[in-house]
């Protein structure tokens, strides 16, 4: 039997919110992951687990990582990255979401040190440059991107 190429996926949450007619997005500044440590991401995400839809794990991991409940109908599709990270194949699925239940708090001390509001305008210098894709994807409803292949 053929053995398939396989493509590992990664869901990825924009959270927003809107006050006084400006836009802001939810960012978390990693630490101790080894991965994007001490620069800034999206408000959460992670892997594709077997059995799960890319909503049922976004679901998931918005409530395991800032504390939230988001209904599968505010979830706004925004965009895929097909990206090539560390030689590594991956489909970065991102979504929006501006309404959801509860208020983000730090729910995994050990990987992230702040959550914070940043105006979507002004983001900070330290963040990585697929997540600067994701958030340039969302506000120009762009839904498909490659990033890191022969770079």
């Amino acid at each position: 039997m053929r053995d398939y190429f396989k493509l590992r996926c990664a869901v990825f949450l924009i959270l927003t919110k809107d006050v006084d007619g400006k836009k802001y997005i939810l960012l978390q500044e990693r630490s101790n992951t080894v991965i994007l440590d001490d620069y800034f991401d999206v408000s959460c995400s992670g892997h594709l687990e077997e059995g799960e839809t890319v909503k049922q794990a976004l679901i998931r991991e918005a409530k395991e990582e800032i504390g939230i409940d988001i209904k599968m109908d505010d979830l706004i599709y925004s965009s895929t990255i097909h990206a090539e990270l560390d030689s590594i194949p991956y489909l970065l699925i991102c979504f929006n979401a501006n309404d959801y239940e509860g208020d983000p708090v730090i729910m995994e001390e050990d990987k992230c040190s702040r959550l914070e509001w940043f105006d979507i305008e002004e983001l900070p210098d330290n963040l990585d440059e697929t997540r600067k894709i994701m958030i340039n994807n969302y506000q120009n409803n762009n839904f498909y991107s490659e990033y890191g292949f022969g770079e």
